[in-house]
């Protein structure tokens, strides 16, 4: 019997041994990504990233908690605390959330704005545990396209630069000398609007790594949809445009200085606020009747989509508002709770 329980022990240690085995590689495992995922949209980016949409939950920074990191489920009933983090540059895949960490922003910040403890781009389980570093220098514009995740990156001695990780953070590569906005990253290809010699829409080979013009121009903030690309043209009072992939048959959409905008998921219409003094205001066009409505006077920025709500805030961040994605008139705040992890 003596023989037969020191047997059982061991065989139970082993079993111990082999559970926290298990369990400590799947917390270190990073689980890889079609390389067809997009992990935000670029309209959503070039506003900040505040809100991000995956497998029927809103990721957002919750501005009742000081831009903590929160869930809710798609039609905003349930909320879930993630993070305190206050996350900007929200990007979800099927199993981790990207965000660059901005408690630097924070009401309550304090010392510079390049405390490096206080920036950095983080990832987490979308349980809001297992928060591992990506880059620990102050970024923007993160975006996480397949398993890689690219990123401004500032740096002290070298200045603000393009990069690009893995999305387990083990091989950072600078990718271009100047601070590049990715627009879309499809087929092995960069696509982003030059800042320093020139603003033309330019292409990054991710094979050779070298660059080319595709279409020369004054261009900011273009976004792929579908058969177009649409994009802000600084040479034309910052007008809203659209032309077609190949560049052909520009149109001018919105024949006023604009500031920001976005595009529903379906494509059916443009938000955009309107920078004109007095006269300024948040609007929305239907890009298939090309009727366009106020929504509100005044001054707002950062709008952002998710498939059944458009999010805008006003400019001294008072306020969040929402409206239905699918057209309505019925414009609300937005008011989440404020919740413990």
């Amino acid at each position: 019997m003596a023989v037969v329980k020191r047997v059982l022990i061991i065989l139970s240690v082993i079993t111990v041994i082999g559970i926290i085995a298990v369990f400590a590689y799947s917390s270190n495992r990073t689980y890889l990504n079609d390389e067809d995922l997009v992990g935000n949209t670029a309209g959503n980016i070039y506003n900040g990233g505040l809100f991000c949409e995956r497998d029927g939950r809103i990721y957002f920074s919750n501005d009742n908690d000081d831009g903590s990191l929160y869930v809710a489920s798609s039609d905003l009933t349930k909320f879930k605390k993630l993070h305190n983090d206050k996350a900007v540059y929200i990007n979800v895949d099927e199993n981790y959330i990207y965000y660059l960490r901005a408690n630097n922003t924070r009401e309550n910040a304090r010392g510079s704005i390049f405390v490096f403890n206080n920036t950095g781009i983080y990832r987490l389980k979308q349980n809001g545990k297992n928060l591992k570093l990506i880059s620990s220098n102050p970024g923007a514009y993160v975006t996480v396209k397949g398993n890689h995740v690219y990123y401004q990156k500032y740096d002290v001695n070298t200045g603000l630069f393009f990069y690009r990780n893995q999305t387990d953070g083990t091989y950072e590569r600078l990718l271009l000398r100047e601070p590049a906005i990715p627009a879309l990253i499809d087929d092995n290809r960069l696509y982003y609007v030059g800042t320093i010699e020139n603003h033309n829409l330019n292409c990054l080979d991710l094979q050779s790594f070298t660059t080319r013009s595709l279409l020369e121009g004054n261009f900011a903030f273009p976004i792929f949809l579908g058969q177009y690309i649409y994009y802000i043209d600084q040479s034309n009072n910052y007008s809203i445009n659209r032309m077609n992939i190949d560049g052909s048959d520009p149109v001018v959409l919105v024949d006023e200085r604009c500031s920001a905008y976005n595009i529903t998921n379906s494509g059916k219409y443009l938000y955009y606020q309107v920078d004109d003094l007095e006269n300024s205001r948040i609007c929305r066009l239907n890009l298939a009747t090309m009727e366009s409505e106020v929504l509100l006077d005044g001054f707002y920025k950062q709008i952002h989509v998710t498939e059944n709500y458009v999010f805008f805030k006003d400019f001294d961040n008072t306020y969040t508002y929402i409206i239905s994605a699918a057209g309505s008139s019925k414009l609300a705040t937005f008011n989440p709770p404020v919740l413990d992890e």
